[in-house]
C-alpha cells in the first residue's frame, strides 16, 4: 500500500493546467458555434491601421476564445496565437493589454498543445519584456500621482495588465518544462517578490497571481532555490503573510499558496533541516491550512446551482459589440466558489503532502520472508524447486537470531509500544486529529452536484465547472485522509490515535462505505467508467485505498458489516484499474488475519486462491501473493489448520510456481524494473512458503 504523493505539476489548479474536462468540453458542445464570418473579419482587424479596431478585435478574440470548443479551434487555425503575439509589441498600450488578455484565456482553456505552440512561437519574449515598464508604472503610482491624463488612463488597466502578464508566465511554466527553464533564467523572482512584500497595498487578484507563479517556480526547482538562499530576506514576506487576519476568498487563497512557498523551501527556512525536521514548517502552517478547510460544501453546491440557471441563460447570445462587459452577480458568486474550492484543493494537497512527509522512508508492510539468506537469486527449474522443499530441516543453514532472541525482542517491542502516553496536547497532532479530520470528513462528503446523473451519454451538470471542482475537492479530501490515517498509523507512537479515538476510526470505516455507495451510485467499473464519469472512479479508487489503510492501523479490527467483504471483492472483479485491485486485495489480506473469525478467513483464502488460479494481472498476482504469506505466516493461527491446512491451499500454491515464474520473466525489467523486482521477490517467496508450511506442523 502506499501513501498518495501529489505531483502538483499535474493538478488541476486555479485554471493553470488548460486541460477542459468532459463536462466543460459537453458544455461548449451544446453552445451554437460563431460563424466563420463572424470570426474571420475580426482576426484581419487585429492587424487594422485603426489602434482601436485593434484593441476591439484583441477583447473580442478573448471573449470567443472562452465560448465554445468548435470556435476556440477555428480561430486557432486562422493563426490567432502568432497575431495576438505580434499585438504584444504594439505601440498602443490598450491593444498590448487586450492582447495579453486574450493569450492569458487561452492558457486557461487551450490545453497543453496551444501552451507548446506559444512557446514554439516565443510568447516570453515579449511577455517578458512587458515587465520593466510595469515596474516602472507600478512604482509611480504607488509614490506620486499621475503626471498626465494619457498616465491616468494607462493606470486604470495595470492591474489587469500585471495580473495577465504573470498569468501568462505562471501557466507556460506550470504545463511546460521548456518554459521552466526559460523563465529560470530571467530573474523573475525578485519581480514575484515584489508583490509579496506589498500584500497591503496591491489589489489581491495580483498578488494571487504572483502567489501561484512562486508556488509553481519553487516547486523541486534548484535554480529558483538558489534564488531564495542567496536573498533570505525574501523569506520574512511570506511568514508574515501567514499571520494576516483575511475574510476575502482572494486572500485567503493568498495565504495558502504562502503556506505552499514556504513548504516548498522548507530546506531553506527551517532550522533543522540537516536533521530532516521539519516541525516548526508544519507548526507554522497547518494552523493556516486547517482554517481554510473550514467551507460549507453542501451550501456552496446549492448557491452555485441557483447562480448557473441565471447564467446559462445569459450564455446563448454573444454580444461582440461589447467585447468587455462587466461580470453579472451570479457570474461573481460562481468565480467566488471555484477560487474557494481551489483554495481548499490546493490546502487538501499540503496537507496530504506533509503526512506523506511525516511518514517517508518508514515501512509501511511488517510482511516475513521465508527464503534464505543465501538464496539470492530465482531458482529457474520446478525439478530444483522441488528439491530445496523436499531439503531436510536438519541440512537448512541458520544464519539468523535464534528464536529465543526473537521472542524476547517482540516482547519488548510489545511492552514499549504499550507505554501510557497522552499525545493529545501535542500541537501538530492536535490539529490533525481533532481539526483536520473532521473536515476531511465532511469535504469527502459528494453533494447533489458533485457528479453528472448516471445516464447514457452522461448529461452536463448545471454548472459543470463547479461539478468538476467539487468533484476534484472530494477526491483531495479522501487521499489527504488516507496520508492522515496513515501517519497516524507509521508516525505517532503505538498507534496512539487508532487506540485512544478507536471510535473516530471506527466511525471513519463505516462512513468511507457509505460515500462508496454514494460514489458509485448506479454502478461504476473503475478504470473504464463512461465518458463524464472518470471521477466517480476517481474517488472510488481513493475510497478503497483509505479502507486498506484504516484496517492496518486497526490490527484488522473493524466494525465489519455482513455486505464489506462481498463488497471489497466486488471492487476487485468490478474494476479494470490494477491500482483499485491491489488496494481491494490488500485489504481484504488485513482483515482476513482476524482471530476468531474463521469463516471470513476462509471466505477470503477461497477469494485469492481463485485470484490466482484465473491469470490475474501481474499487480493483482503479486499482491495476492503477499496477503497469503502474511496471512497464513504462522500456524498458531486459529484459521491455519481449518483454511489452509484442510483447504489444501499449500498444494495448490505449489501448483502455480511454474506460472507465477513465467509470469515474472515476461516483466521488462528496463520498462517496469519495480513490478519485475517485487515480482521477483514474490516468486523466490512463494517457494520457500511453501517449504516453509510444508515443514511447519512437523
Amino acid at each position: 500500500m502506499g501513501k498518495v504523493k501529489n505531483n502538483k505539476k499535474k493538478q488541476q489548479r486555479v485554471n493553470a493546467t488548460g486541460v477542459p474536462t468532459n463536462a466543460e468540453i459537453e458544455e461548449a458542445e451544446n453552445l451554437q458555434r460563431v460563424p466563420v464570418e463572424t470570426i474571420l473579419p475580426l482576426i484581419q482587424k487585429l492587424s487594422s491601421p485603426d489602434a482601436n479596431e485593434r484593441a476591439w478585435a484583441a477583447a473580442g478574440a478573448s471573449n470567443l476564445l472562452m465560448h465554445d470548443a468548435a470556435t476556440r479551434r477555428l480561430m486557432l487555425s486562422k493563426n490567432l496565437i502568432g497575431a495576438l503575439i505580434e499585438r504584444l509589441t504594439d505601440s498602443v498600450h490598450e491593444v498590448v493589454v487586450e492582447a495579453l488578455g486574450a493569450l492569458r484565456n487561452l492558457t486557461v482553456v487551450g490545453g497543453e498543445e496551444v501552451i507548446s505552440e506559444m512557446y514554439n512561437k516565443n510568447v516570453l519574449t515579449p511577455v517578458t519584456a512587458l515587465i520593466p515598464p510595469l515596474g516602472v508604472m507600478i512604482d509611480s503610482m504607488l509614490t506620486a500621482p499621475a503626471a498626465s491624463a494619457q498616465e491616468q488612463e494607462k493606470r486604470k488597466t495595470v492591474w489587469d495588465w500585471a495580473e495577465n502578464i504573470i498569468s501568462v508566465i505562471w501557466a507556460m511554466c506550470e504545463n511546460s518544462e521548456k518554459s521552466l527553464k526559460v523563465v529560470n533564467k530571467l530573474n523573475m523572482i525578485p519581480f514575484l517578490m515584489s508583490f509579496m512584500s506589498n500584500v497591503d497595498k496591491l489589489p489581491p487578484k495580483v498578488i494571487v497571481a504572483a502567489a501561484q507563479c512562486l508556488y509553481t517556480l519553487t516547486d523541486d526547482n534548484p535554480d529558483c532555490r538558489v534564488v531564495f538562499v542567496k536573498n533570505p530576506d525574501y523569506i520574512n514576506p511570506l511568514m508574515n503573510i501567514l499571520s494576516l487576519n483575511v475574510n476575502a476568498e482572494e486572500e485567503l487563497l493568498i495565504k495558502t499558496l504562502a503556506c505552499g512557498i514556504v513548504i516548498n523551501l522548507r530546506s531553506i527556512i527551517s532550522s533543522k533541516a540537516s536533521e530532516n525536521d521539519f516541525s516548526e514548517i508544519h507548526s507554522a502552517v497547518l494552523p493556516v491550512l486547517s482554517g481554510a478547510l473550514n467551507y460549507d460544501l453542501q451550501k456552496a453546491s446549492t448557491d452555485a446551482a441557483a447562480a448557473a440557471q441565471v447564467v446559462n441563460l445569459q450564455k446563448k447570445d454573444v454580444d461582440l459589440s461589447k467585447p468587455n462587459q462587466p461580470a453579472t452577480d451570479e457570474e461573481h458568486a460562481l468565480a467566488l466558489i471555484e477560487t474557494r474550492l481551489q483554495t481548499l484543493q490546493l490546502s487538501l494537497e499540503l496537507i496530504a503532502n506533509i503526512c506523506t512527509e511525516s511518514v517517508e522512508g518508514v515501512d509501511h508492510e511488517d510482511e516475513e520472508e521465508w527464503k534464505d539468506e543465501d538464496d539470492d537469486e530465482m531458482e529457474t527449474h520446478d525439478d530444483e524447486d522441488e528439491d530445496a522443499m523436499n531439503e531436510p530441516e536438519s541440512e537448512k543453514k541458520d544464519d539468523g537470531l535464534d528464536e529465543n532472541t526473537m521472542r524476547e525482542m517482540e516482547q519488548l517491542a510489545a511492552a514499549s509500544s504499550e507505554i501510557p502516553l497522552d499525545l493529545s496536547g501535542h500541537t501538530i497532532i492536535n490539529i490533525l486529529m481533532n481539526t483536520i479530520f473532521p473536515a476531511l470528513i465532511h469535504l469527502g462528503t459528494p453533494t447533489p452536484l458533485s457528479f453528472p446523473e448516471q445516464t447514457v451519454p452522461t448529461p452536463s451538470t448545471v454548472a459543470p465547472l463547479i461539478t468538476t471542482q467539487l468533484a476534484t475537492t472530494h477526491l483531495r479530501a479522501i487521499e489527504a485522509l488516507n496520508n492522515f490515517l496513515l501517519t497516524m498509523a507509521d508516525s505517532v507512537p503505538g498507534k496512539w490515535w487508532y487506540k485512544h479515538r478507536k471510535a473516530d476510526a471506527d466511525q471513519c470505516w463505516t462512513w468511507l462505505f457509505q460515500q462508496a455507495g454514494a460514489v458509485a451510485g448506479n454502478g461504476v467499473q473503475v478504470g473504464a467508467e463512461e465518458k463524464g464519469q472518470e471521477m466517480r472512479g476517481a474517488v472510488l479508487d481513493a475510497i478503497v485505498g483509505c479502507l486498506w489503510t484504516l484496517a492496518r492501523g486497526l490490527d484488522a479490527e473493524v466494525p465489519l458489516a455482513d455486505f464489506h467483504i462481498p463488497a471489497l471483492m466486488g471492487a476487485y472483479t468490478s474494476t479494470t484499474s490494477d491500482s483499485m485491485r491491489v488496494k481491494s486485495i490488500g485489504c481484504l489480506g488485513v482483515i482476513a488475519k482476524r482471530q476468531g473469525a474463521i469463516e471470513t478467513n476462509k471466505a477470503v483464502g477461497e477469494f485469492l486462491m481463485n485470484l490466482l488460479k484465473n491469470n490475474p494481472s501481474t499487480e493483482a498476482c503479486v499482491e495476492a501473493l503477499n496477503a497469503m504469506y502474511d496471512i497464513y505466516a504462522d500456524k498458531d493461527f486459529d484459521y491455519d489448520l481449518p483454511v489452509y491446512v484442510q483447504g489444501n491451499f499449500n498444494q495448490e500454491l505449489r501448483g502455480m510456481i511454474k506460472m507465477v515464474k513465467f509470469m515474472v520473466r515476461n516483466i521488462d525489467r528496463r520498462k517496469s524494473r519495480d513490478l519485475r523486482n517485487r515480482a521477483d521477490e514474490a516468486a523466490m517467496n512463494l517457494v520457500e512458503f511453501v517449504k516453509y508450511k510444508e515443514n511447519e506442523r512437523r
